[in-house]
């Protein structure tokens, strides 16, 4: 299976972290994110990953160039020209993305113990375009999801401001998206222009006469590393 790995942020939110290093680099219990997650990968049965890169995209380079992971191949998609946001980033990768039938796209700043496996078994099982982990947590922006897992909308919990898509099939629930996702290689040919797109606001446009299923992981813990304090929390909890 193939992996598309999120790196290529200019890792603000992060700082004073970010200010020499990109935020792949940063490490996390000592093992920079990238690796922490390729090795993740390599365990779920990924053999072939593809790595963005943009803030000092020199130093991750050089650092994947010299990274030895059993089994595993590692590319790099190259957005020092133009950030390509999350969406816009597999676009630019999808002709590496569509040699397989569907493919993991993984933010390099996400900690968490979600059975990689579970989440390709389950997309696989309930044909979805695309199967987004989400979990009830707190969070500024969620997913709606009605009572048969499908994608209907979009809230901002501070503003107010939502988005309804697709009319729900029982009640909705709010979740927050855990930054895991399998995608079908067929959703790479809904979108023909390759430009900096955001993945959310792409699903968003699908999911009224697409199957955008969620993968419900409450029972995993999950940290954002990419906040700083977020971050400076996650390495007092975590302990391994």
């Amino acid at each position: 299976m193939r992996a598309m790995i999120l790196a290529a942020g200019l890792g603000t939110r992060l700082r004073p972290l970010t200010d020499k290093m990109p935020k792949a680099l940063v490490p996390f219990k000592g093992t920079p994110m990238v690796e922490r997650i390729i090795r993740n990968l390599g365990d779920a049965g990924v053999r072939q990953v593809m790595v963005n890169v943009h803030h000092l995209a020199g130093q991750v380079v050089e650092f994947l160039d010299h990274l030895t992971v059993e089994g595993m191949t590692i590319h790099v998609s190259d957005e020092t020209g133009e950030l390509m946001d999350t969406g816009g980033a597999i676009l630019q990768a999808r002709e590496f993305l569509k040699e397989e039938e569907d493919f993991i796209v993984h933010n390099v700043d996400v900690y968490t113990d979600l059975d990689i496996r579970d989440l390709i078994s389950y997309h696989r099982d309930g044909d979805a375009l695309a199967t987004i982990a989400v979990k009830k947590r707190p969070t500024s922006r969620s997913l709606l999801f009605d009572e048969a897992g499908l994608l209907c909308g979009w809230i901002h919990n501070e503003t107010g401001e939502n988005r309804m898509i697709r009319s729900p099939s029982g009640r909705l629930d709010d979740f927050g998206n855990s930054c895991v996702q399998v995608i079908s290689a067929g959703f790479l040919d809904l979108f023909p222009v390759t430009e900096p797109r955001s993945l959310t606001e792409m699903y968003l446009e699908l999911a009224g006469h697409h199957k955008i299923g969620a993968f419900i992981h409450n029972q995993d813990y999950w940290y954002d590393l990419g906040r700083y304090d977020n971050f400076m929390k996650a390495d007092k909890e975590v302990f391994y």
